[in-house]
């Protein structure tokens, strides 16, 4: 029996493989939604465009929640932290 280009070869094992794996379904990309991402600190949560008073080493902080690529962060605002 003459033998089979490695090519062709190589293409019925693929072709078999595929035909006893699971079927190929389109994927599903779930849009991000900032409105469903927080910022923690002092064991609460707060929505991004909110602020609080972080304590660091400066002392306490105002700091806001805010989006840095496709994650929430603390960014610290010149203002000062109100007084409680």
């Amino acid at each position: 029996m003459p033998r089979l280009p490695i090519a062709l070869a190589a293409l019925i094992a693929a072709s078999a493989a595929l035909a006893h794996g699971p079927t190929a379904r389109p994927q599903t990309v779930q849009a991000h939604d900032p409105l469903n991402c927080y910022c923690r600190a002092q064991g609460k949560t707060f929505a991004v465009g909110e602020t609080a008073c972080l304590r660091t080493g400066e002392g306490p902080r105002l700091a806001e929640c805010g989006m840095v690529l496709n994650n929430t962060s603390w960014q610290f605002t010149g203002r000062t932290c109100p007084e409680s």
